[in-house]
């Protein structure tokens, strides 16, 4: 992982104390209804790597750092050689679409391994948008292509940087950043996460990621209705299966950014689930944006290794972990992170 609050152990830890890391922007700033000053826009920025670079660039410093806080735990090269690598990227605002995602996708993993000096073959690489939901929409994929046996091992992850300079002009304009005369706006962060996934062997992983949902919502933002909750709550119906969920077997990872929009759907969905039997009691829920800000394409990958060191940390509240994913753009997700133990409360950090 690279964020704001630093690689993955030490970023885990530092969201779980509610460590906050802001800086305010230096490329733009806003005024408040009487203000005689300039007020900042705060952000959380990976500090050090990405200073000086943009566009590409800052991408490929994110995804650098991220590669090489995952080669302390796995062999890069060995990765190399037998993996599927499937990544999600931001989302273009035109109708460039998929063409556009894997022409930015090759330019940001290639420069980024080459820094790293490793080669790793083009002919697997995937990658997607979709906005915070990318990440699922990468993972689906992977778990399809090693079921049909074409990886025993992929690579999945996600990157994002949405502290750009003409990107927070443009959240400004549209309202949606956390200001002064404003508290129900997001703070821009960037982030990039990897997680690697293997098929079962004779040692059965210690933490699995055992089910993905996806799903569609058609009242998403731009739209003239409120979503309702309905294919939110379906996704996470479907990746916790039958029964009830009662208290203290489950906990939510979700990318609520402070935005009214998304508190408004994720609330709709608790009631759904409620009123329908599958939540039988109120589950924690985690927000890692009230640390890391919202990292875009990266959530969903955040969420993963956010809950992959709850585990391993034995501090999860819950033997079930769910990510859930809201894009603006419409598509929604869900997926189970789980540990083959019960995990121990109050364990170490």
């Amino acid at each position: 992982m690279s964020s704001s609050l630093g690689p993955a152990t030490t970023a885990c830890a530092a969201f779980r104390a509610g460590i906050v890391r802001a800086r305010p922007s230096e490329a733009v700033a806003t005024f408040a209804p009487g203000d005689a000053e300039p007020r900042p826009v705060f952000v959380r920025e990976l500090l050090g790597s990405t200073f000086g670079f943009s566009g590409v660039g800052r991408l490929v410093a994110l995804t650098l750092e991220a590669l090489e806080d995952l080669s302390t735990r796995v062999p890069l090269e060995t990765l190399g050689r037998e993996a599927g690598v499937f990544v999600a990227l931001p989302g273009f605002s035109d109708d460039a679409g998929v063409e556009a995602t894997g022409r930015l996708g090759r330019q940001v993993l290639a420069r980024a391994l080459e820094g790293l000096g490793q080669s790793w073959p083009e002919e697997r690489w995937r990658f997607f948008s979709g906005g915070s939901a990318g990440f699922a929409l990468a993972l689906d994929a992977a778990r399809q292509a090693m079921e049909r046996g074409l990886f025993e091992t992929c690579v999945v992850g996600g990157v994002d940087s949405r502290t750009e300079p003409g990107h927070l002009s443009h959240l400004l304009a549209e309202r949606r950043l956390k200001t002064a005369d404003n508290p129900v706006g997001l703070v821009p962060g960037e982030a990039a996460a990897f997680v690697v996934l293997r098929s079962r062997g004779p040692k059965t992983p210690a933490v699995e990621i055992t089910s993905v949902r996806l799903g569609y919502e058609p009242r998403h933002r731009g739209t003239a209705s409120r979503a309702d909750g309905v294919a939110l709550s379906t996704c996470i119906q479907d990746v916790l299966g039958g029964g009830t969920a009662g208290k203290g077997e489950v906990v939510f990872v979700t990318d609520l950014n402070g935005e009214e929009v998304r508190a408004w759907e994720w609330g709709c969905a608790l009631i759904r689930l409620r009123s329908d039997g599958v939540l039988g009691a109120d589950a924690p829920f985690w927000v890692p944006a009230t640390s890391f800000g919202d990292v875009g394409a990266a959530a969903g990958a955040l969420g993963a290794c956010i809950a992959n060191h709850a585990f391993l940390r034995r501090y999860s509240p819950a033997p079930r972990i769910v990510v859930v994913m809201q894009s603006d753009s419409g598509e929604r997700a869900a997926f189970t992170v789980s540990c083959s133990g019960t995990p121990e409360r109050g364990g170490r950090t």
